[in-house]
């Protein structure tokens, strides 16, 4: 069961508008389905996933506090387009609330050895590779005008992609797709920068552990040496993925991890990997200078600061909305109307915001002021303390390793999921300045894939 946990959130395309993303996706379902069968093999690990006193404590205080907060904003913004309404956001965040504990679930019920965690990222890497091949390359190809493949790919994105709502004279998908109609790749995400986020986030860390610690993973290589040579050739592509995304958090996200990645590796690898990022950096410089597509997309998605006026208004409405409701926020939901109310002037002179956001509703544009202007202090600041200690007993059990008695292989497991943990959370911080959304599935999965070998390893230190 573990196999199919990573594979099936590929599919990420939502089926109704009416429920949170998560619960419309064809992973729910699935996930359930694994859920009643692994406790029809296994009924004694039912109390596996019987959340503890605090957990339900504490999810009772966050809905509390938020029905209060939703009942508050409501009365006043009304009834109005601008906003999910008090209805809507609480059926959707009751689907998001759903959502956290099925992925929570469903780890505890699969994972319970080494053995299923080296299962559960195979299959995910086997997938990534996969997607990668038959549906990101074909993209790729389509940007550099391989026209013969447009059909292909227009018609795996109406299987497959997941849409934003769409308006007159704002469609991301008029031509059939993301790619044919705007030019850049996004694999079946809705935008290019949350394929980014995707295999930037989620799946990098994974190499970067794996390659960090040399260990042997795959099978079918002969030696070290050869894993060492896929996992990081796997990287690098994810890297040139990551730059052919054309999106401005694809590019950052690169350069951060690449720097995570050399922070990590062994001596050897470090230095190769500096080695290859002078030659890199020379290389763009001179095609910056000499290659249009290069010279133009490094302008649009890096230097440029035209374009972002919605972005910068966005983020400053959200940390004015935070500021003046810091305690409770303004609930989930209605962080629309007051952005509208405190959005800078000067960043609304363009067509984005006149034809859409002003008439449909303004999007949170930065996931971490959007939790604290939602949220407010009275809720983000226990859940950053239970954040924050679980990052804290990471790097604790970390220190401790060495007392337990454990072979090179395992040691260097340990290590690997320690180090892709580290990194998950580090570019996870960085892509919540924009939009990452965080609690879609394959971020659940990996966080708490995560948190459960820390716990697992606690219990061994004992």
């Amino acid at each position: 069961m573990v196999n199919f946990l990573l594979p099936i959130t590929f599919f990420s395309k939502n089926y109704t508008n009416s429920l949170a993303e998560t619960v419309a996706m064809i992973a729910f379902p699935t996930f359930l389905a694994i859920i009643l069968i692994q406790l029809y093999r296994y009924p004694d690990r039912l109390k596996l996933i019987v959340p503890s006193k605090m957990a339900i404590g504490l999810t009772g205080f966050f809905w509390l506090i938020q029905l209060g907060t939703m009942a508050w904003s409501y009365s006043v913004t009304g009834e109005t387009i601008l906003t999910t309404g008090i209805i809507h956001s609480g059926i959707i965040l009751a689907g998001w609330t759903v959502t956290v504990y099925v992925a929570w679930a469903i780890i505890q019920l699969t994972i319970i050895s080494e053995k299923d965690e080296r299962s559960f990222l195979k299959s995910g890497l086997i997938a990534l590779a996969i997607y990668l091949l038959l549906t990101v390359l074909p993209q790729i190809l389509v940007t550099f005008h391989f026209a013969g493949l447009k059909g292909y790919v227009n018609e795996i994105a109406q299987l497959f992609e997941r849409h934003w709502r769409t308006h007159q004279g704002y469609n991301f998908y008029a031509n059939g797709s993301y790619v044919t109609t705007e030019g850049r790749v996004n694999g079946f995400e809705p935008e290019a920068a949350f394929l980014a986020n995707l295999i930037g986030v989620v799946y990098l860390p994974i190499l970067i552990g794996l390659t960090a610690t040399g260990q042997k993973f795959w099978n079918w290589t002969k030696s070290k040496m050869s894993d060492q040579v896929v996992n990081t050739v796997f990287a690098l592509v994810i890297f040139v993925v990551l730059f052919l995304a054309k999106t401005t958090t694809g590019i950052l996200t690169a350069g951060i991890a690449y720097v995570l990645w050399a922070v990590f590796a062994n001596k050897k690898l470090r230095r190769n990997l500096v080695l290859l990022a002078i030659v890199g950096v020379i290389l763009i410089a001179v095609a910056y200078l000499k290659v249009g597509v290069i010279h133009n997309t490094l302008n649009q998605f890096l230097f440029a600061k035209q374009g972002t006026d919605n972005r910068l208004g966005g983020t400053i409405a959200l940390a004015l909305t935070f500021l003046t409701h810091p305690i409770f926020g303004v609930g989930y939901g209605f962080t629309s109307f007051f952005i509208l109310k405190n959005v800078p002037i000067s960043t609304t002179d363009n067509f984005e915001f006149q034809h859409v956001y002003s008439q449909f509703g303004y999007p949170n544009l930065s996931d971490f002021l959007g939790w604290f202007a939602s949220f407010g202090l009275i809720i983000m600041i226990p859940a950053m303390w239970l954040f924050f200690r679980l990052i804290a007993r990471t790097f604790l059990v970390k220190h401790q390793l060495e007392k337990i008695e454990l072979s090179e292989n395992q040691m260097a497991w340990h290590r690997g999921l320690i180090i892709s943990f580290i990194t998950m959370i580090i570019l996870e911080a960085f892509s919540s300045i924009f939009v990452i959304q965080v609690f879609l599935w394959p971020y659940l999965l990996m966080f708490f894939f995560y948190r459960k070998h820390i716990i697992r390893l606690e219990e061994e230190l004992k």
